[in-house]
């Protein structure tokens, strides 16, 4: 359709282009609840932030010390752990959808899926070498570890994935520091839990059989998917 304006000619099209999807006041919603899940552990337990992050250096009676600050089975600890997984599939949606394009459907569904796995698989390790070998009670402290270890960069990834929401020219930016927090992650759980190990006195080659079965194996499994599904 062409009409005239100020004496010129110009072209009316026919449709409106469809304007580009933005996510900003979506997941910035999703993470007012991260804060809320903070404040509502902050205010079920005044000792809850604190301990989560003087837990990070401790390892040896860590049980004890969570006993007498904030219990793992707390509203407070639920609430943190709760956060952990909300900023975490902020901060995947975010790498899927603004660094990969993946398709939304597929963001949105890893995006879920994968912080729920690593939990599961972080968390049942711990569990089945404790029932394979009959040294569950000596392997308490490494599940506490774990899971505080969820809580206390949860806290962080509440930051990144805010800061990473509201600045999307800084995206390699972000997805570095996201996954140097990842590694970051990953290797304290391991430091932590194998000197937790040692020092309940669990034999050494029960140790073997955490990394090489339950550590080693899943990252290779995750590395050959990766490589065969997005290698191009």
């Amino acid at each position: 359709m062409v009409h005239f304006f100020n004496g010129r000619i110009s072209s009316v099209p026919m449709e409106l282009d469809m304007r580009v999807q933005s996510f900003t006041l979506i997941l910035t919603g999703i993470l007012a609840t991260s804060l809320l899940l903070v404040i509502l552990a902050r205010i079920r337990n005044s000792k809850a932030i604190p301990t989560v992050l003087s837990a990070f250096l401790k390892n040896m009676s860590i049980d004890q010390y969570f006993k007498a600050n904030m219990r793992m089975e707390s509203l407070s600890s639920i609430f943190l752990i709760l956060n952990y997984f909300v900023c975490f599939s902020v901060c995947l949606f975010l790498l899927f959808s603004r660094t990969l394009s993946l398709d939304l459907a597929w963001a949105i569904g890893l995006s879920i899926l994968i912080p729920i796995g690593l939990f599961i698989l972080d968390t049942a390790s711990v569990i089945l070498v404790g029932a394979i070998t009959g040294e569950s009670k000596k392997l308490n402290s490494s599940l506490i570890i774990t899971l505080s270890l969820n809580q206390f960069f949860g806290l962080f990834l509440s930051l990144v994935s805010l800061l990473w929401i509201m600045n999307p020219g800084f995206n390699t930016v972000y997805l570095v520091i996201f996954g140097l927090l990842l590694v970051l992650q990953y290797l304290t759980r391991v430091l932590k839990n194998t000197v937790a190990i040692l020092i309940n006195g669990v034999p050494w080659y029960y140790l073997i059989l955490y990394f090489c079965t339950l550590e080693i194996l899943p990252l290779y499994s995750a590395y050959y998917y990766l490589a065969m599904n997005f290698a191009r």
